[in-house]
């Protein structure tokens, strides 16, 4: 931190003038250095001598810590030079826009109603300010409990909406979630990061569909978010079984979940996952032929996969079909199902405690040297030591 006690002055005398906010600059002795606020009214006064006894110090400096006092909110910033302890800008009281009907007052002037995104972002700025660091809006919730929005239980659904008007809760902005499906439809990986903060995953747009969990709130509707990455990723020409197994896989781990961060952090992965996987796709043009011979292959790995079968289902001649693969796809028909099989076995090594003598077989391997000899070839070791060497389990 490299900013000076009059830098600090004027930063917190725009935050109050601005957004009606007091700032306190409490130094490591627990002494106000200065104060941005009315203060000839006994009630602040008092108030003020109980912040001053907070245990500023404990908690870190890397992001603006929030915390309650009888009603009032209040969240501050640690400031720390080389490891040195200066003390901590305090910016409170607000209350919170989920409280109704509040009408107290300290020293004549109404306290600031403030929604927690509007206390989040006046957080992030004056961090900002102090420390010329961006700070991620996620992380933030995620260390701060206090900073959870309440859930509410209106009476029914004209209620909900004049509250939603009221406090600014807004759902997905549709413009942003179009830009960002579109990028996945056409696989476009560097493109995601512009939009993906401003798009389903942002935490600051979520709407709510459990009164009862918000936690649980937020899964479901990043489960929404995975079906319309799914199908997203078929109309860019991922392979439907394909795209709907991922589609399974990341519901199923997301339901795993058990904070925030784990959640937004997997959805993330999702989505760079269909996208990678739909570049890789267009990236390998075939023919119509050949794209349903290996999205056949692909759905039928683990059952018999013969070339007069994909013929028949193609129309065509199966010594056409094998020179029309071999010059499109620039491997054999049949060195084509024994990569994508080894591909399988490598995953079923990682990530299952099957026997390696009952992978070859569910990959309809003949035998276990054969299917041992087949991996080598294509990895430089055998089952054994790749699943040493990258299991999971």
């Amino acid at each position: 931190m490299k900013i000076t006690t009059i830098d600090l002055q004027y930063i917190s005398q725009l935050i109050y003038e601005t957004h009606h906010l007091p700032v306190t600059y409490i130094n490591s002795l627990g002494e106000i250095i200065f104060d941005y606020s009315s203060t000839n009214n006994s009630s602040y006064i008092s108030l003020k001598e109980q912040l001053k006894t907070y245990p500023y110090h404990t908690n870190s400096n890397d992001y603006p810590i929030f915390f309650s006092y009888a009603e009032f909110n209040f969240f501050y910033i640690n400031l720390k030079t080389d490891d040195q302890y200066l003390g901590a800008i305090v910016v409170g009281p607000s209350f919170s826009a989920e409280v109704e009907n509040i009408k107290a007052n300290v020293n004549q002037e109404l306290i600031p109603i403030l929604h927690y995104q509007q206390s989040l972002a006046i957080s992030l700025f004056v961090y900002y300010s102090i420390y010329q660091k961006k700070l991620n809006k996620t992380a933030v919730i995620y260390h701060n409990q206090a900073l959870k929005p309440l859930i509410r239980h209106e009476e029914n659904t004209a209620l909900e909406l004049s509250h939603a008007r009221r406090n600014d809760i807004i759902h997905t902005n549709l413009y942003y979630e179009k830009i960002l499906l579109d990028n996945v439809k056409n696989g476009r990986m560097e493109k995601l990061n512009e939009v993906l903060n401003y798009s389903i995953v942002e935490q600051a747009e979520l709407g709510i569909l459990s009164k009862r969990n918000n936690l649980r709130s937020i899964q479901y509707l990043m489960i929404t978010g995975i079906a319309l990455i799914c199908r997203a990723a078929i109309e860019g020409g991922l392979n439907k079984e394909t795209a709907f197994t991922l589609n399974d896989f990341y519901i199923q781990k997301l339901e795993d979940q058990n904070s925030l961060i784990d959640i937004l952090s997997l959805m993330e992965e999702a989505i760079y996952d269909f996208t990678s996987r739909v570049s890789q796709t267009n990236k390998m043009k075939y023919s119509a032929p050949i794209t349903t011979c290996i999205h056949y292959i692909e759905n039928q790995l683990y059952g018999d996969l013969t070339l007069d079968q994909l013929s028949v289902i193609c129309h065509l001649s199966p010594n056409y079909l094998s020179s029309l693969f071999k010059k499109e796809v620039g491997t054999s028909f049949s060195e084509y199902i024994q990569q994508q099989r080894i591909d399988e076995a490598k995953k079923l090594l990682t990530f299952t405690n099957y026997p390696i003598l009952d992978i070859g077989s569910l990959l309809n391997f003949t035998d276990q040297s054969y299917f041992i000899k087949v991996f080598k070839k294509f990895t430089g070791i055998t089952p054994k030591q790749y699943r040493t060497k990258y299991s999971h389990k």
